[in-house]
C-alpha cells in the first residue's frame, strides 16, 4: 500500500523541502507511483531525514533530476529525496584548477560558470549536461574522454556525504594530493547511492583545450570500423577519445583530439599515417555538438542495455549485440563498453534479454539494463557480483548503511 508520508515530516523540514513535482520517468523506473518526494536545502536536513527513516524502516530514494534513475524496486514505505535544492557552487578557485558544489547542481550550469575562465570538467557520458555533479559523481561514469582525462573517481578530491543512519562525514579535501587516513571516498565514486547520500563534491578541472577536433570515419557496418579503432591505440600519439556509434543505416568512428593547433595538425597526420586512413574532420561547434550528442540518442528509448568486457573483447561484444535487429550501439573502445538501445517492438523481450544476457557473460563479460519496460524484471537482468565481491560490497553496505535504507530493495 501505498503511504504519504509528507504529514510525518512537515514537523521536522521546512515547507520549502515538500511541494516538488515528481520525474515524469521516475515511476516507470521505480515499477510503482511515487507518494513523497522531498528536497532537503542543506545538509542538515539531508541528515536529519536520514536518522528519521533509519529509525522508522523508511525507506530513501537518492535522485538528482530523476531522469537517468536506473530500473529498480524500492521496498515499501518510500520516500524519494532529490537533491536539486542543493544546488549552489559553494567555492571555485580557477587558479587551483578546483570546484566544491552541491549535489543538485546541473553540470551544464557548471559548464557555463567555467567556461568564463577558459575551464571545463571533461567528462562525457551521455545526456552529461542535463546531469546533476551529485548525479554524475553517484554514478561515477566518465564517458568516452576517460582515455584522455583519466577516470572520474581520480579527479573527484572530496565529498561531504551522510550515511544511512544520518551520520555526516566529509572527506577528501580541496588539495590535489591527500593522502590523510584511509581512502573511504573512492568507493563513494559509483556507487549510486546505495552506501551513502552525496551531498556535495569536490572536483578537479581542467584548462579548454585549444582545438577540440572530431575526426570521423563511416562505414556501413561497425565491425568495418574495429581494425582501425584498435589501431588508434597503438598510435604515437594519445587521443582524447575513441568512440564507436552504430545505427541501423551507418556506424561512425568518432576521434576527438585536443591541443594546440599544432600540436592536433601534427596529431591528425601521425594517426591517418599510423592507421591508414584518412578521417573526415568536423570543425564547426554546432557539427561537433550534434554527432556527440547522438550518442545519447536513444535514452528516452524503453530498453536499453550496458555491457562490459575486455576492450580486447569489443569486437565479439558488438557482434553479439549485432544480431538484435534495430539495436543502437554506443561503444567506448577503450574501456569495453557499449550501450545498447533495443527497438521497443522487439518480439518476446524477456527471452531476448536472457540470451543477450548469456551470450555477454559467456564472453567473461556482464551486463546492466538501464531501461527496461515496468512489467520486465530488471534485476533479472543484471550480472551478479563474484562471491568474494559480493560480500566485500554487503560489508561496505552495513558500515555505510546499517538499517539498509538506501533503495531498499524488495
Amino acid at each position: 500500500m501505498r503511504v504519504d508520508l509528507t504529514d510525518s515530516l512537515s514537523s521536522l523540514l521546512p515547507k520549502e523541502a515538500f511541494g516538488f513535482s515528481v520525474p515524469s520517468s521516475l515511476p516507470a523506473a521505480l515499477r510503482t507511483d511515487v507518494e513523497t518526494i522531498i528536497a532537503p536545502g542543506s545538509v542538515e536536513e539531508v541528515a536529519m531525514l536520514l536518522q528519521w527513516a533509519s529509525e522508522r524502516g523508511v525507506g530513501v530514494v537518492p535522485i538528482g533530476t530523476g531522469g537517468h534513475t536506473y530500473p529498480r524496486c524500492p521496498s515499501d514505505p518510500f520516500i524519494v529525496l532529490t537533491t536539486s535544492r542543493l544546488n549552489e557552487i559553494q567555492h571555485y578557485e580557477p587558479a587551483d584548477l578546483t570546484m566544491t558544489a552541491g549535489a543538485g547542481v546541473l553540470i551544464r550550469d557548471l559548464a557555463t560558470e567555467m567556461a568564463i575562465h577558459g575551464q571545463w570538467l571533461p567528462f562525457d557520458p551521455p545526456d552529461v549536461r542535463n546531469r546533476t555533479l551529485g548525479g554524475l559523481v553517484a554514478t561515477g561514469l566518465s564517458g568516452p574522454l576517460w582515455a584522455g582525462y583519466g577516470q572520474l573517481r581520480n579527479h573527484v578530491l572530496g565529498a561531504t556525504i551522510v550515511c544511512g543512519d544520518g551520520q555526516t562525514l566529509r572527506l577528501g579535501g580541496k588539495v590535489v594530493k591527500n593522502v590523510a587516513g584511509f581512502d573511504i571516498l573512492k568507493p563513494m565514486v559509483g556507487s549510486r547511492g546505495e552506501l551513502a547520500i552525496i551531498t556535495s563534491a569536490t572536483v578537479r578541472i581542467f584548462p579548454l583545450p585549444v582545438v577540440d577536433r572530431l575526426l570521423v570515419l563511416e562505414a556501413a557496418d561497425i565491425s568495418e570500423l574495429v581494425p582501425t579503432a584498435r589501431a588508434i591505440a597503438t598510435a604515437p600519439i594519445m587521443p582524447a577519445s575513441v568512440s564507436l556509434r552504430a545505427t541501423s543505416n551507418r556506424s561512425r568512428l568518432l576521434v576527438r583530439l585536443h591541443g594546440a593547433q599544432v600540436s592536433v595538425d601534427s596529431d591528425q597526420k601521425s594517426l591517418e599515417k599510423h592507421t591508414s586512413v584518412s578521417f573526415e574532420v568536423r570543425d564547426s561547434p554546432e557539427d561537433q555538438s550534434l554527432m556527440l550528442e547522438e550518442r545519447g540518442g536513444g535514452m528516452n528509448t524503453e530498453l536499453a542495455v550496458r555491457v562490459w568486457a575486455l576492450p580486447s573483447r569489443i569486437d565479439a561484444l558488438l557482434d553479439v549485440l549485432k544480431q538484435v535487429p534495430g539495436a543502437s550501439l554506443n561503444a567506448d573502445v577503450y574501456g569495453g563498453s557499449v550501450r545498447a538501445y533495443l527497438p521497443e517492438q522487439i518480439s518476446d523481450i524477456e527471452s531476448s534479454l536472457t540470451g543477450l544476457q548469456k551470450d555477454i557473460e559467456e564472453l567473461g563479460g556482464t551486463m546492466r539494463a538501464l531501461q527496461i519496460p515496468a512489467e520486465v524484471n530488471a534485476s533479472a537482468y543484471f550480472t551478479k557480483p563474484l562471491a568474494d565481491e559480493g560480500e566485500l560490497a554487503s560489508g561496505l553496505k552495513r558500515a555505510f548503511d546499517p538499517q539498509s535504507i538506501l533503495w531498499g530493495i524488495g
